[in-house]
């Protein structure tokens, strides 16, 4: 028989302490003191898990496809560490009130409120717990939407945010700050990813890039098995048909079977054992790289999600017509079709070979595009509408030269109009708008028209507004159809590619498109948008210029017999020196 004093004092110490000591991973300890669904949380579904959670790296970025317990082990991870660290602080993100919401009440409250190992604080004082805040013995987790009032009022040991691509990156940036006084300074985040170079997917490519490898157990090649051909078989697969291009008719007709596609080694075609943790091992591409982690989780890092599977939910995402989407959620890839970013072929045939700057002749009219920032970038163009423009000079220059740089350009060109950005530098864009005449328009990102002019009451033009996601389409327009082309770059060949690059459409059912950037290496993208837009308030309205011996359509601009161009839309906006009859 048991001793009943030992069994007593037995379970007074579990009910006081957790299973612990020095020796004792992250994961581990969520194993011995956690419990899932009524039993005992294990890595057992999802080996691979493992790793990410007994990782402390302090600046680790993870990708993740969807339905493969990553969120669970998060949480997990945060609310472990801050029960074996007493007097640390954390914070959980996630990209809106909406989703903090959800999550907070839906799934870390209940597992605080449920587990005992997370409510031994002890001194029978009653812990702290709410949706946006939980007290974890001497410990607190801060749980919140990317919100600026946030990021900006809580300081912290540790940082965990999730789905950090749909979160906007300014806050991760913010929430990143309030690091700045702890010794651990631990930032991690976790994401399905959306577009190459982006979020989640920017972090990992400057990390050490772990993934998780495979043994086959034939001939004991070492793979990394992805969704792709050579590592799946499909009985019936035609050879000039990739993954992707598969439809229902395939298997109405009887010409693939799914219920027999597996998973095999791309050196001898035997079927791969996925779910084998002894062939399975996460490896660095970049070993070296010790100040970045990265972990990338794909559909075969797990035995559990099937080639058929895959396909399934292919054919969903198909008739949404959101193929992104299965990219992102199932394959856990970024997206980077030539349809949501502008592609190097596109971008290189715009470059003529006119790299220098070349005299103007003062007999085209010309237009202005400037970004304001600390450092401006502008575009000189001259042309007669939006596609048959020729960007003739592209320049940047320190803000404090920039008054001086438009007073060069105004009187180097014809100059009929342009624009530049309002926010957040409203001073400096009207500045401009003073010393042009009235010519370069302060325009900010509002409304729905593609660009509409706001008037005083004195019918005087104040400054103007474009449609964002119009105005930026118009430049991947021009750019893919080859409507513009570039002189004048000099050595920003490459800047300016990067600029057109840094940009994606982001088309999601039922939601308006919106242009993201990537890195934020944008400016020259937004200056072409700038510089259209000018061109378009000065040609977008037909009217009818008439006297006694004749009638005249003109698109947007009149020529007087002074020679000078009269804009008008039912009134006249501004003379114009534009050129003679």
């Amino acid at each position: 028989m048991s001793n009943p004093y030992v069994v007593d004092f037995y379970n007074t110490l579990s009910s006081r302490y957790a299973a612990d000591r020095i020796s004792m991973s992250h994961g581990d300890w969520m194993c011995a003191n956690t419990s899932l669904q009524g039993k005992k949380f294990s890595f057992a579904r999802y080996p691979f898990q493992k790793a990410i959670a007994d990782d402390m790296h302090p600046n680790l970025d993870c990708i993740k496809p969807s339905q493969v317990g990553l969120s669970e082990v998060q949480i997990r991870k945060v609310l472990t560490i801050l029960a074996r660290h007493p007097g640390k602080t954390a914070i959980f993100t996630l990209p809106n009130d909406k989703m903090f919401e959800r999550m907070s009440t839906t799934r870390i409250k209940p597992l605080v409120e449920e587990e005992r190992v997370f409510n031994m604080a002890g001194g029978g004082t009653k812990p702290v717990r709410s949706k946006g805040l939980m007290q974890i013995g001497k410990s607190f987790l801060f749980v919140t939407g990317a919100t600026e009032g946030d990021a900006t009022s809580i300081s912290a040991d540790i940082v965990f945010n999730d789905e950090v691509d749909l979160t906007d990156q300014t806050m991760l940036a913010l929430f990143n700050s309030r690091l700045q006084n702890s010794d651990w300074k631990i930032n991690q985040r976790f994401s399905t990813p959306t577009f190459e170079g982006y979020g989640v997917d920017r972090g990992f490519q400057a990390s050490d890039q772990h993934e998780y490898l495979c043994k086959c157990p034939h001939c004991n090649h070492w793979q990394l098995p992805v969704f792709e051909k050579k590592f799946v078989d499909i009985p019936g697969m035609p050879d000039n048909l990739e993954l992707v291009e598969i439809d229902e008719s395939l298997i109405d007709a009887g010409t693939i079977n799914l219920l027999d596609a597996q998973v095999v080694c791309e050196k001898c075609r035997m079927p791969l054992d996925l779910g084998n943790t002894e062939h399975r091992a996460w490896v660095a591409k970049f070993p070296n790289r010790t100040h970045a982690r990265g972990y990338r989780v794909n559909p075969f890092s797990t035995d559990r999600l099937s080639v058929e599977y895959i396909i399934a939910q292919l054919f969903k995402y198909k008739q949404r017509d959101f193929i992104r989407g299965w990219y992102n959620t199932v394959l856990g890839l970024p997206f980077n079709a030539g349809d949501v970013r502008l592609s190097d072929a596109d971008i290189d045939a715009c470059f003529t070979e006119r790299m220098l700057i070349r005299k103007s002749s003062k007999t085209v009219p010309a237009w202005i595009g400037v970004d304001l920032g600390t450092t401006c970038h502008i575009t000189v163009g001259e042309g007669y509408s939006v596609d048959t423009i020729e960007v003739v000079e592209f320049i940047t220059v320190p803000s404090g030269r920039l008054l001086e740089e438009i007073k060069r350009i105004l009187e180097e060109y014809m100059v009929i109009g342009g624009t530049a950005d309002r926010f957040p530098y409203t001073p400096t864009a009207n500045d401009m708008f003073h010393l042009s005449a009235g010519r370069v328009i302060p325009l900010e990102y509002r409304g729905q028209k593609e660009v509409n002019l706001v008037e005083d009451v004195n019918e005087n033009v104040m400054y103007g507004q474009a449609n964002r996601t119009i105005l930026i389409d118009e430049v991947a327009r021009v750019v893919r159809r080859g409507k513009i082309r570039f002189s004048g770059y000099g050595t920003q060949r490459s800047i300016i590619k990067e600029h057109l690059k840094d940009m994606v459409r982001d088309e999601s059912p039922e939601q308006e498109a919106v242009w993201r950037k990537l890195s934020g290496n944008d400016h020259y993208f937004h200056s072409l948008g700038f510089m259209l837009a000018a061109v378009k308030i000065h040609t977008s309205s037909t009217i009818i210029a008439s006297d006694n011996r004749s009638s005249v359509l003109v698109m947007g601009i009149d020529l007087n017999q002074n020679g000078s161009a009269i804009y008008v839309e039912g009134k006249q906006k501004s003379n114009l020196i534009y050129g003679r009859r």
